[in-house]
């Protein structure tokens, strides 16, 4: 695993991850100090600072309203994403350049991820390409994400299954993820009501060794404060580090969801920011 005792070398560790993920379905354009990632099909992408393997590349208004143009000539989203305290002048600069900045704490697993219990009638499993409950936990997510935090709501199955059947395709695509290996999805159950919840983790090679980040764990608002959130993200650290995986960690939307995944053992290393133009 990692050592979290040298924050400057996991944030190295992170970044190389970071620049190896998207490659596999995107091609590359170095702009000034950034990599643009533009997707093949699926995922839009964004760009990023360059990995230099050293001292990030100095960043100003100007480079980002340049990288920013040739998005617009791509016709892809204008974004970016970056680790505020590895660069941490493009904060001003993307905000000088009218983009919407999201930080969100980074955190890495540091030891064995230590799940909560699980409530009366629910179960949590890795879902395979050919399971007929895809779609369900897809929706779940989608639903989750379409309304944030860990405040609990009225959405739950009859919201999921209304957004089951609206975008085939997209779950077509997390099937074949699965059968690659390159994403595993796991999902949350309970009895009676079927997929609830549902999160993946992404394992890629990097030159540090085998790492994983867990993405879009969400929580149907209707079955939240259950612990669900939590035995997700341990459930899928737990896979990563049974598939060989030597560092896993994830973003979180906010304070209080961070603090969610540090119950089950993640601990912020820093803070990981998302722009966004119109």
């Amino acid at each position: 695993m990692t050592d979290l005792d040298d924050d400057r070398g996991v944030l190295a560790h992170l970044e190389s991850y970071y620049d190896a993920a998207p490659r596999g379905n995107a091609d590359t354009e170095e702009v000034g100090p950034f990599t643009l990632f533009v997707s093949r099909g699926g995922w839009p992408y964004y760009a990023r600072p360059r990995l230099t393997g050293g001292d990030p590349l100095p960043t100003d208004e100007a480079a980002v309203r340049a990288v920013l143009e040739r998005q617009r000539e791509l016709g892809v989203p204008r974004a970016l994403e970056w680790v505020h305290d590895v660069t941490p002048d493009l904060l001003a600069a993307a905000r000088a350049a009218g983009l919407r900045v999201e930080e969100c704490p980074l955190l890495v697993l540091d030891g064995t991820p230590t799940a909560p219990s699980l409530p009366d009638g629910a179960t949590v499993r890795l879902v395979e390409p050919d399971d007929p409950d895809l779609p369900l936990v897809r929706a779940s997510i989608d639903v989750g994400f379409g309304h944030g935090g860990t405040a609990t709501g009225e959405a739950g199955e009859q919201a999921r299954d209304e957004a089951a059947g609206r975008d085939p395709v997209s779950v077509r695509r997390v099937a074949d993820g699965i059968r690659s290996g390159r994403s595993l999805l796991a999902g949350a159950w309970v009895e009676g009501v079927g997929p609830v919840a549902g999160g993946s983790h992404n394992p890629r090679p990097t030159p540090y060794g085998d790492t994983s980040e867990v993405v879009g764990l969400a929580v149907l608002p209707a079955y939240r404060r259950r612990g669900l959130a939590g035995v997700l993200a341990a459930r899928l650290a737990q896979d990563a580090l049974g598939r060989g995986v030597g560092t896993v960690f994830l973003s979180a939307q906010d304070d209080a969801v961070a603090r969610v995944y540090a119950s089950v053992g993640f601990r912020r290393v820093a803070t990981a920011c998302v722009a966004e133009g119109d």
